[in-house]
């Protein structure tokens, strides 16, 4: 519909496209020609002579300060935590029991006993503080530890953490978050620990 207004304005001369009849009778008072470019037989070009000299000072100095970078220990999380039913392994706990549970190897991949774990946190109101030795549930293999927590079956995420430590509770790994379910299925989570440098 646009269209057709356009055209039909600019056939009839309407609106922007109305034409003076006086611009039309107009002359040009003078003629106007192009002179030839005389005398100018190439383009010039601009060569640099030479490159510029001196040196560069900076006028503002700027210093690095040192971030803090976390400590290497000598243990650390190996895979991801795994998730399973308790009844595979301790039938006799039921539902009502969250476990958490694994082992700990040595460089050179041979079960270490005897050091402790630390599991700490809260669930669903409830202060947790315990700790586990290495080799005290061999039902986990032979550096076998565990912790039993009765109904606290629970959805939770970065609540609770465990980590390794030595007799006077320096730690010899991460202090690592768990993540626990409100599930039968997935009551049972195994975490492992692998030494990676030596103490």
């Amino acid at each position: 519909m646009g269209g057709l207004l356009w055209l039909i304005m600019m056939v009839f001369g309407l609106g922007p496209y109305n034409i003076d009849d006086e611009i039309l009778s107009l002359n040009p008072t003078s003629n106007f020609r192009l002179l030839p470019l005389e005398g100018i037989t190439s383009v010039p070009t601009i060569t640099p002579t030479s490159a510029a000299t001196g040196t560069f000072a900076p006028t503002q100095t700027s210093t690095l300060t040192p971030t803090n970078t976390p400590e290497v220990f000598p243990f650390i999380l190996i895979g991801e935590p795994e998730l399973m039913s308790s009844d595979l392994l301790r039938p006799s706990l039921g539902c009502d029991w969250l476990v958490i549970a694994g082992q700990v190897w040595d460089l050179q991949d041979r079960a270490v006993k005897g050091l402790t774990l630390h599991l700490f946190g809260e669930l669903q109101g409830y202060q947790i503080d315990q700790s586990a030795v290495t080799g005290s549930a061999p039902i986990y293999g032979d550096s076998g530890y565990e912790f039993l927590l009765e109904n606290l079956v629970v959805n939770s995420k970065n609540a609770v953490f465990i980590q390794l430590v030595d007799a006077d509770n320096a730690p010899y790994s991460l202090a690592y978050p768990l993540q626990t379910f409100q599930d039968c299925q997935k009551n049972l989570v195994l975490v492992n620990f692998k030494q990676v440098r030596a103490e």
